[in-house]
């Protein structure tokens, strides 16, 4: 009870800054979490993962019954994504967004890796996050805009923004001359491209990098919208597709106030810079020089 207590009186709070946003999360997730159980474990790992960040001094435990709930979680969840339907589509499209939250924010196990292993593990995070597209957005996107999850499904309540995206920053703006440049096929320049536009749009609805969020309302969209493609190349570890997600580190680390993100940013681009190696550091200059990793 104490974890679906601090999930209603607090967690849920956390995620958008939208207050009915943030009813559905506090009421409607809870209701059909007890309906779907996974839902329901996937909720209270959250809710301890958020404790294990407020709470350093009990990190250890928080942080281990987080791990064990969404074992569990997943466990209810198992051969259920494969039968998508009208009935269960909102409750696998709430676990799916929450489980892409909770790889993000869990910081109790990603503290003592390396840089590869961290980004392993914020690819596995893309990978979940990018498959609620194929689960549930693409398939059941008009359903979902009529259920009780309606205000998650809205884009904004201010103008949605198109190109030239013109308060992007000109340092930002660059990444196109990354693809411009290079001896690519031309299936990759359009991943790299639309990945590029993705990162536009986000920049622009959370003016990164000049403000800075206390909430993960658009940080998590860019997984979920750019191509499978570009997600393959980045489990190739291919240079240009690294250098696009330091720019995407820039975005969350706009987002630190974020209990789910914090110091995320600065070490994911960390990450790729060890990667990539010193032929594409130029590239890295400005991330760099935004979360302070170097003097200027």
């Amino acid at each position: 009870m104490h974890l679906l207590h601090h999930w209603v009186t607090v967690t849920s709070g956390t995620l958008t800054p939208e207050f009915d946003q943030q009813e559905v999360w506090r009421k409607q997730a809870v209701s059909v979490g007890f309906s779907y159980p996974f839902l329901l474990y996937d909720i209270l790992s959250l809710a301890a993962l958020h404790l294990a960040v407020i709470s350093p001094e009990k990190e250890d435990f928080y942080g281990a019954r987080a791990r064990e709930l969404q074992n569990v979680a997943l466990t209810e969840f198992n051969g259920l994504e494969n039968q998508v339907n009208e009935s269960n589509c909102v409750a696998i499209m709430l676990f799916s967004s929450l489980f892409g939250v909770s790889i993000l924010a869990d910081r109790p196990r990603t503290t003592d890796l390396g840089f590869t292993d961290y980004l392993d593990h914020l690819l596995s995070y893309i990978g979940l996050t990018k498959s609620v597209r194929h689960l549930v957005i693409t398939p059941w996107w008009p359903q979902l805009q009529q259920s009780e999850i309606k205000p998650l499904t809205r884009v904004s309540t201010k103008t949605n923004p198109e190109p030239p995206y013109e308060t992007v920053p000109s340092e930002c703006r660059k990444l196109l001359e990354l693809i411009e440049e290079s001896d690519l096929q031309q299936s990759s320049i359009q991943a790299y491209s639309t990945a590029i536009d993705r990162l536009f749009w986000l920049y622009t609805m959370a003016d990164v990098p000049s403000s800075s969020h206390d909430n993960i309302r658009w940080v998590v969209a860019w997984p979920i919208q750019v191509p499978d493609e570009y997600v393959v190349l980045l489990n190739q570890r291919r240079p240009e597709a690294l250098i696009i997600l330091a720019y995407y580190g820039v975005a969350l680390h706009s987002y630190r106030k974020s209990w789910a993100v914090g110091d995320a940013g600065a070490t994911l681009i960390k990450a790729v810079s060890a990667q990539v190696g010193k032929y594409w550091s130029s590239w890295l200059s400005w991330p760099m020089q935004i979360v302070d990793l170097r003097k200027t």
